[in-house]
């Protein structure tokens, strides 16, 4: 049985955390227009502005997750890579299955939210970079 080193899961997740932030910031500015003007009409508005703050944190968090994921299969997958893209894929299968609540709650047109589906492009790019951070931060023995 394999130790984790918690320090480097929570740094390298915090990084894989905020790059997925990022990208997604990018992405949903480009493709993501019809989504929100959705939510902000059925939410009569734009969410409030202090929750920027807590929506970032809930992604470190997330990203800090995608880590533990990352460091708990790395030994049975003989690609750090190859972890990195199966750990990336999970994140964005939870956060898909999350978020896809709120999408029926909402009741968002389908050609709203189906260009966000190109966020697993960010989820698995996230993680690559966090799991090569924490592959290259590894002791040397």
């Amino acid at each position: 049985m394999h130790t984790m080193d918690w320090r480097r899961i929570a740094l390298c997740g915090l990084v894989a955390g905020a790059a997925w932030t990022l990208m997604s910031i990018v992405l949903v500015s480009v493709g993501g227009g019809d989504f929100f003007a959705a939510i902000s009409e059925r939410m009569d508005g734009a969410p409030p502005a202090d929750s920027h703050l807590t929506l970032y944190l809930l992604s470190v968090a997330a990203g800090v997750w995608v880590m533990w994921v990352y460091a708990s299969i790395r030994p049975q997958i003989d690609s750090n890579v190859r972890a990195a893209v199966v750990a990336g894929l999970a994140w964005w299968i939870i956060a898909s299955l999350q978020s896809l609540k709120w999408v029926v709650l909402l009741d968002i047109p389908t050609t709203a939210w189906l260009p966000l589906i190109a966020n697993a492009v960010s989820s698995v790019i996230a993680t690559v970079i966090g799991g090569l951070l924490y592959a290259a931060s590894s002791p040397r023995t």
